[in-house]
């Protein structure tokens, strides 16, 4: 009796392994067929072109800040484009369309192709990762591309104070020390994180941005714009009007770093490489931002007056890196007496809808307009030089030249001088 037991329990056993096999298995080949059926496309570019030519999906960010819960895809899109559909692709293998509400960004700067957002109210009874686009609801869209939608869920807390976002950098730039000490300046003042979205440039700053992104601080998104569109290098509309988008696309990557760093980073400086925000009253943006949310607890941006150095060799209190191209901004500390009327800014990115290159377009909560005494913004960019007389001495940037000097000396060391 015992020994019919054994036989009985060793088949059971035997036929419940068996099963799970099979099961497995079948689960496993059912999966790579959905796949092959579905041929799944996950784009991860950060510019996709879609089939009409007319439309560029950036990316497309969750925002639970409505009345319902939406995605927010940003675009690049010709002004006659009027009907896309946002396809949810369910996690039990369907897919829902939803009609796209296009939200135009007003500044164009009467060029035919801008900034964009497709809002997608999110459909019931759907859990999702990824979406498609398409100017169709009744297409089949197997073969569109898929784009992971961002910032789902949110993230319960920041993971940086501070995070610089930087427009386009374009041509065979070659301001190698500007950049370093820029990026250098940036930490010292106390950012977590740089975005740059990076066009072109020359090899000698590829090497400049290697070295930052392998230390953890920098984020390069390459933005090959010129491969999709005819592009402005120029800011007026009349003496560019054979391009199709203005200044490299440059709202559209201020908007997308905006997003990118919606739930990561508590504020966020959009501005160009060769502007830093300089305290004046505080040494660090940790205390000037303490001071500014005390002073305006209702205000969600901040703007800087921007103050223009005309890069020229200056002063000879200190020395430079002969050997390393670029603007010295430690030898330029004379200004212009007439301050820039554009200004640049700082966020609550959580409060803010749409921005563009010198004005938020829609936001949560005030905007205020920062004192010069408390900081300003520092523009150090290569001009004619101004007369001596329209001219005024400036040295707010040489509390921080020890330390800078330092610093900038270890990257040019490990940079170019490493073996």
């Amino acid at each position: 009796m015992a020994g019919i037991m054994k036989k009985c329990f060793y088949l059971m056993n035997l036929l419940i392994s068996i099963s799970m096999i099979i099961y497995i298995y079948s689960e496993h080949y059912q999966r790579k067929a959905e796949r092959r059926t579905l041929n799944v496309r996950e784009s991860t570019s950060a510019i996709t072109a879609l089939g009409d030519k007319r439309t560029f999906i950036l990316s497309p960010y969750y925002d639970p800040r409505g009345r319902t819960p939406s995605v927010r895809v940003l675009v690049i899109i010709h002004r006659r484009v009027k009907k896309l559909y946002c396809w949810f692709h369910c996690d039990y293998n369907s897919s829902v369309s939803v009609r796209a509400h296009i939200n135009h960004h007003r500044d164009w700067f009467h060029y035919a192709y801008g900034t964009a957002a497709l809002l997608c109210e999110e459909p019931p009874d759907c859990p999702y990762r990824y979406i498609s686009i398409h100017w169709s609801k009744g297409q089949n869209i197997t073969h569109l591309p898929r784009f992971e939608v961002r910032n789902r869920p949110p993230p319960a807390a920041p993971s940086v104070n501070f995070t610089v976002c930087i427009s386009t950098m374009y041509g065979n730039y070659n301001n190698v020390l500007q950049t370093i000490q820029s990026l250098e300046m940036y930490k010292l003042l106390g950012a977590g994180r740089v975005t740059l979205y990076l066009n072109q440039c020359h090899q000698n700053l590829e090497k400049v941005l290697r070295y930052y992104v392998e230390e953890g601080i920098l984020e390069v998104i390459p933005w090959p714009i010129h491969k999709f569109l005819r592009i402005s290098n120029i800011w007026r509309y009349h003496l560019s009007n054979n391009s199709q988008v203005h200044y490299f696309a440059q709202s559209a990557t201020l908007n997308d770093c905006l997003y990118r760093n919606m739930y990561s980073s508590k504020f966020v400086f959009l501005h160009d490489i060769d502007e830093i925000i300089l305290p004046v009253k505080h040494h660090d943006w940790p205390s000037l931002m303490e001071s500014l949310e005390k002073r305006y607890p209702e205000a969600s941006v901040f703007f800087f007056e921007n103050h223009i150095f005309p890069a020229v060799a200056n002063s000879s209190e200190w020395t430079t890196w002969g050997d390393v191209p670029g603007v010295d901004i430690l030898q330029n500390i004379f200004k212009k007496r007439v301050f820039g009327k554009n200004r640049k800014y700082l966020v609550d990115p959580r409060k803010v809808y749409q921005a563009s290159i010198h004005r938020v377009l829609k936001k949560d909560g005030k905007h205020k307009y920062v004192p010069r005494r408390l900081a300003f913004g520092f523009h150090c960019k290569s001009r004619q030089p101004a007369s001596n007389d329209s001219l005024i001495t400036d040295r707010t940037l040489w509390r921080y030249n020890v330390s800078l000097t330092q610093n900038v000396n270890k990257v040019i060391q490990q940079v170019f001088l490493h073996r």
